[in-house]
């Protein structure tokens, strides 16, 4: 993990990484046991032009790596999950279809630094700039549950459950990240049912207000961390798209190094490297190492050398919320011009759009614009079996209910567009059930031989971009055994001290099996 926490202080995601080192140890993971190799004399193939795959491009060339990067996207898209759908070149005619916000935190500090390498070192009409991100306008956002406009009171419920545990890390970092740990075992849900003592109807109507259905089945500590991020007072977006991270990373990187439209569909061990075989070569392509950069289910279709029962198993289970968009283009920005009016934030609902997603960029314009309506987890799943039309006529549906007594829908709709990320790039979010950090994720970041992995699910940074460059580090460390190897910033900026809180207290933490009611 790269965090850059300032020295001394301690972050939860740090102590958690250091604590899953321990519970589940696999030597191969570590950085420091792979041998060192003089990074001129590489010649590495990464599958995957995800952010993951890009990250890991750039840290390779940067010490003197050759690197050949294959893409299955046969639209020439690089970016994965970060994608940025225009309907016209005018400007703000467009919608992030997958990642649309950074949290501006130290701990993401990295994403920042990347994007100040890429400008450091491309052409200036190539220049990458982050605008303000309205996560929520508490003046215009709406909330509608069972048809009826409701009072924002979800926030009040949530804190109950999670403030205490923010307060007891700041108080005694050690004594409070153990009161976290013994809940690892269980599900956020069965969380708020056996210790926050709440009933039924009070747990669906904060998940429903505050993420998806199903979605407190997830890890505990997940859903904390999580909220941790959401607690973040400052956001920001790339101007003009976020899809310009991919596409700065591809243009340093170089054309003559990237590969679309080549599905990977196998990869072999050799005496001394890996085969790759693609959709583009009649002949296999040997390289000394390789990086799958892909999701568990996109590699589960790439036929593999026999790799260890325990990795198996983890490629298989490790969970992946699906996820769904539809971008919605309309005459007018209406949303910044009813009652009350939504200038950037998110409304929230119970139907099967279940959050609407005004644009923090171009408010304030007169013409056409777009709106974002989404939905993960099980409220994903109504729109994955309909077709575009469909998608778009519910998308419509739905925003009649909320606004269809101040605005004709129909008459201000031009075109939508939807994407499933389930079918587009089997993926979704990285989102891990209760136990799967510990038992999984040291052995999913493991290499395999000459094989290695990244992914933001190989992260503790799940869901962010973060995430996908954080496990391309390590991915990179392991590849050149060095454990050192830093982050990517611009050569005006000093490495930051080496993160060196002392983790011992917290690393005894124990979670417990099964929770007993103290008070019998």
């Amino acid at each position: 993990m790269f965090s850059d926490v300032p020295p001394g202080k301690p972050s939860l995601r740090a102590a958690y990484e250091q604590w899953l080192k321990l519970q589940n140890p696999v030597e191969r993971t570590e950085p420091g046991n792979h041998p060192k190799i003089p990074p001129k004399e590489l010649n590495v193939g990464i599958v995957g032009g995800g952010m993951s795959g890009l990250y890991a491009a750039l840290i390779l060339q940067s010490h003197g790596a050759k690197v050949s990067i294959f893409e299955k996207n046969t639209r020439q898209r690089l970016g994965g999950r970060v994608y940025t759908h225009r309907f016209t070149q005018e400007p703000n005619q467009y919608f992030e279809a997958g990642a649309m916000r950074l949290p501006e935190t130290s701990e993401q500090q990295p994403v920042f630094d990347l994007i100040d390498y890429l400008n450091e070192k491309l052409p200036g009409e190539s220049c990458i700039k982050t605008i303000p991100y309205v996560l929520y306008d508490d003046k215009g956002n709406l909330v509608l549950i069972n048809n009826k406009m409701q009072q924002d009171g979800k926030s009040t419920h949530i804190r109950e459950v999670i403030w205490p545990y923010l307060d007891a890390l700041k108080k005694d970092f050690a004594k409070g990240f153990q009161e976290i740990i013994k809940f690892d075992d269980f599900s956020f849900r069965a969380y708020l049912v056996q210790v926050a003592e709440w009933d039924e109807d009070r747990i669906n109507y904060v998940e429903v207000m505050t993420s998806q259905t199903n979605q407190f089945q997830n890890s505990f500590t997940e859903l904390v961390i999580e909220n941790m991020d959401f607690s973040q007072a400052s956001w920001k977006t790339i101007e003009n798209g976020m899809e310009r991270l991919p596409h700065g990373c591809a243009q340093l990187i170089g054309s003559e190094n990237i590969f679309t439209g080549a599905e990977v569909y196998k990869i072999e061990d050799v005496s001394d490297g890996v085969n790759i075989y693609h959709s583009e070569s009649s002949a296999p392509v040997k390289f000394d190492k390789v990086l799958m950069a892909l999701p568990p289910a996109a590699l589960r279709t790439i036929e593999t050398p026999t790799w260890s029962p325990d990795k198996m198993h983890a490629i298989r289970a490790l969970h992946f919320e699906p996820l769904y968009k539809i971008g919605l283009r309309f005459k007018t920005r209406f949303w910044e011009k009813v009652s009350p009016p939504s200038k950037g934030g998110q409304s929230i609902t119970d139907l099967p759009s279940r959050w609407f997603v005004y644009p923090s960029y171009g408010i304030g314009d007169n013409g056409p614009g777009v709106l974002l309506l989404y939905a993960w987890m099980t409220d994903a799943i109504a729109f994955l079996p309909k077709n575009e039309k469909e998608r778009i006529c519910l998308g419509l549906r739905d925003l009649k209910k909320v606004y269809g007594d101040q605005v004709d829908i129909d008459d201000q709709f031009i075109e939508g567009y939807s994407i499933n990320w389930t079918d587009e790039e089997s993926t979704g979010d990285a989102m891990f059930f209760p136990g799967q950090f510990r038992n999984l994720f040291n052995i999913a970041r493991a290499p395999e031989g000459n094989v290695y992995f990244a992914g933001e699910h190989l992260s503790v940074h799940h869901t962010w971009i973060l995430g996908a460059l954080d496990s391309a580090l390590l991915a990179c460390q392991q590849m050149l055994g060095e454990p050192n190897i830093m982050p990517l910033r611009p050569t005006t900026k000093q490495n930051p001290p080496k993160h060196d809180y002392d983790y011992s207290d917290c690393i005894k933490a124990k979670p417990m099996a099964v929770y007993r009611d103290q008070r019998t």
